[in-house]
């Protein structure tokens, strides 16, 4: 891919990214509902924790999509591919975790992420090849070194 090319492809992770950062706002919110409403409970202060570590890593998330969505070069691509990449393990992890409390939204949240993280993953090879051909290598032209 060029320069161009990649750039269109952030702009388009971004967009997805987006979706998922306004998800997990969405819980942010629903956890400060729920976790009010049942404060004198005791459960409402568990939730309240949640909800500031969800809250923490939307601002954490907000900050990587802001970045991303500058990247157009081979080595800024392979960054963003190598954050996913990353990202796929601790997806597993949290799908699991609100599987098992039963966080049906969270849940949610976190395969979106996988599968976003495994649609970048899928495109590690046409982002990082010259042509944007799989298996296809530039031959470098040797008048540019004279």
């Amino acid at each position: 891919m060029n320069e161009i090319e990649i750039r269109k492809f952030m702009k388009k992770i971004t967009t997805l990214m987006y979706v998922s950062f306004a998800l997990w706002i969405f819980i942010v919110v629903l956890q400060l509902v729920i976790g009010l409403a049942t404060l004198v409970v005791g459960y409402g202060f568990a939730t309240l924790c949640l909800m500031v570590y969800n809250l923490i890593g939307c601002i954490r998330y907000m900050k990587v999509i802001n970045s991303f969505r500058n990247f157009s070069t081979k080595p800024e691509a392979a960054a963003a591919v190598s954050y996913f990449e990353n990202s796929i393990g601790w997806c597993w992890v949290f799908m699991f975790v609100n599987l098992v409390l039963g966080g049906i939204i969270g849940f949610v949240g976190n395969l979106y992420d996988l599968i976003l993280a495994y649609y970048v993953k899928s495109k590690k090879t046409e982002l990082l090849m010259p042509s944007g051909v799989p298996g296809e290598i530039e031959v470098p032209n040797p008048r540019d070194y004279e």
